[in-house]
């Protein structure tokens, strides 16, 4: 009987564990967006508007967004692209390569943690947080889980706390599903 409370429990606040967004920080000096939705390109560049000196690392699978950045005359020398990921895990790694390569240079100039924002759909970043957190040790970064906000995808907090009877109720629970497998296989 615990134990069926105890998982009702748990399922009844899935969708607002999901949840996951750190204020703005004064300062960026990266962010990478994760491939999937075109609303987390376009919020990255709200934020690029924001921090005109901070780079921007984009998961692009086959140019998709880049070809749009450049009809827009975007400035492409503030852009890194990765189009070899194939799921957020491998996105996450990747990001641990860039930053292995290029974060030391990035440190150097700037005599302190590298603060470096993530990007995703707001359902995203309990597992994004959980798989930066495993695969990316350093205490030379400060990551910062920015997700799109929910109003750019017409959805409500409300939506998450009663996920099961919602418009949210298929993201939710996929997204449960990956993080039980991410926590059982990876």
């Amino acid at each position: 009987m615990l134990l069926v409370l105890a998982a009702f429990i748990v399922l009844r606040n899935a969708g607002t564990y999901l949840l996951v967004n750190n204020s703005l920080p004064e300062e960026l000096d990266l962010i990478f967006t994760f491939a999937g939705e075109n609303p987390r390109n376009h919020y990255t560049e709200e934020l690029l508007r924001k921090f005109p000196e901070t780079h921007w690392l984009l998961s692009d699978y086959k140019d998709g967004y880049v070809r749009i950045l450049r009809r827009e005359n975007f400035d492409m020398s503030r852009v890194t692209i990765i189009d070899t990921c194939k799921n957020t895990f491998s996105e996450v790694l990747a990001l641990r390569e860039y930053l292995r390569l290029s974060g030391k240079n990035l440190l150097r100039e700037r005599r302190r943690s590298l603060q470096v924002g993530l990007v995703s759909g707001p359902y995203h970043m309990r597992r994004i947080k959980m798989m930066t957190t495993k695969a990316i040790k350093s205490n030379e970064i400060d990551f910062y889980y920015l997700p799109v906000p929910l109003d750019k995808y017409n959805w409500t907090s409300t939506m998450f706390k009663t996920w099961w009877n919602s418009p949210v109720y298929e993201v939710v629970s996929s997204e449960i599903l990956k993080i039980i497998y991410f926590k059982l296989f990876k």
